[in-house]
């Protein structure tokens, strides 16, 4: 899924790919599914995870090469991270909006079928 969302005054273009999920392991060394699967996932670490994912599809929209998506590393994410307020990355809409970009790639796009009568 493809989205374009305001962080403070930039329009930040987003795009979640099937392969965000293994791009954020290979950058964070954390499987962001059994994170968000943990009992104790609170508040503090949805956002620590829709900022990274955030970065993520960021970069999967912006580089060309998907093979410069395996050269991306935490500090890469510190220089992004960087470029916003504080405030803006930690607005509960836009981490939201970034979920949602996210969360757009697992929906279904297609209406099911309707079973015939037999």
């Amino acid at each position: 899924m493809y989205a374009t969302i305001t962080i403070g005054n930039k329009e930040v273009p987003m795009l979640s790919m099937a392969s965000c999920d293994l791009y954020y392991k290979n950058v964070f060394g954390q499987d962001p599914i059994k994170l968000q699967a943990k009992e104790d996932f609170g508040v503090a670490d949805m956002v620590e995870l829709f900022t990274r994912m955030g970065f993520i599809m960021a970069k999967y929209a912006e580089l060309k090469n998907r093979k410069e998506m395996l050269k991306l590393n935490e500090d890469a994410f510190y220089d992004w991270m960087d470029s916003f307020d504080r405030e803006d990355l930690v607005d509960f809409d836009k981490l939201a909006e970034i979920r949602d970009v996210y969360d757009g790639n697992r929906k279904q796009e297609s209406e099911p079928k309707k079973e015939e009568d037999q």
